[in-house]
């Protein structure tokens, strides 16, 4: 199946575009969980299996994995083996590289761990992002204008366009096989709306919303416009605070899902 339809069934489905962020941070689990590649594991298999049925896709940061070395690796593979069909599952790795290295990178992220989807760095240019959307089957977001306070200091430099327009440029001009999108932060609604307005077709993953504070409205708005867009949820959802695990992170995971309806 191609990506594009495999991305768009998959939100059709669950009717949201919710995408919860799987960032198992050792200190944030819950006791009952070891600060061990086991407790890792168990913690996301729990997540996971009271969220499936809700939620379209999964966003796995592999900061937390790559923390454990190769049991890190592990614990990811047998996670995304036991994921069920119909999501799309994100491998948030933030590659970027020129030639063999990212060219391997691909095998890696697409065939060793099965990602359907990857985030990439566009700062080495399109032939950075070109062996990872040779299959049509596999996507990409790359990073445009993201959450934390601090991008602006590249995103927005610029004489007369920013360089995160000339990002978008780029990613409009690639997507020919429709496996292409852009990393969007809802902490900053001016740019995800002036965006969108100019890029309609393309889809975003937003990420910001929940600790980070960004606009619920304007992230919903602009997934409407396209029909195809993710909003990830990472902290809010897996570390909700109030209430008994894992029912807290399943009441978490309807409350953004019926916040983020299509």
């Amino acid at each position: 199946m191609k990506y594009y339809e495999h991305f768009k069934n998959c939100i059709n489905e669950k009717s949201t575009f919710l995408c919860i962020g799987i960032d198992p941070d050792p200190d944030k689990l819950p006791i009952k969980f070891g600060k061990n590649p086991d407790g890792v594991y168990q913690f996301a298999q729990e997540v996971i299996n009271v969220t499936k049925d809700i939620t379209p896709a999964y966003k796995f940061n592999l900061a937390f994995f790559e923390l454990w070395g190769w049991k890190g690796w592990q614990i990811l593979e047998k996670i995304i083996s036991e994921m069920p069909d119909n999501v799309l599952l994100i491998g948030d790795a933030k590659r970027g590289d020129i030639g063999n290295s990212s060219r391997f990178y691909a095998k890696a992220l697409f065939e060793t761990l099965k990602f359907d989807a990857v985030t990439l760095s566009p700062y080495l240019g399109s032939d950075s992002i070109q062996p990872f959307i040779e299959n049509e089957s596999k996507g990409v977001f790359v990073l445009c204008v993201t959450s934390n306070p601090s991008g602006r200091e590249l995103q927005e430099y610029g004489c007369g366009k920013p360089l995160y327009l000339k990002t978008a440029d780029i990613v409009k001009n690639l997507n020919e096989r429709k496996n292409l999108g852009l990393v969007l932060g809802a902490t900053k609604p001016e740019q995800l709306l002036d965006v969108r307005k100019q890029y309609p077709d393309l889809p975003f993953l937003i990420p910001g919303i929940g600790k980070q504070g960004g606009s619920t409205e304007s992230a919903v708005e602009v997934c409407r416009t396209c029909g195809l867009g993710l909003i990830n949820v990472s902290r809010s959802v897996i570390f909700p605070g109030e209430g008994k695990f894992p029912d807290n992170v399943r009441y978490a995971t309807k409350c953004y899902s019926n916040l983020f309806k299509i």
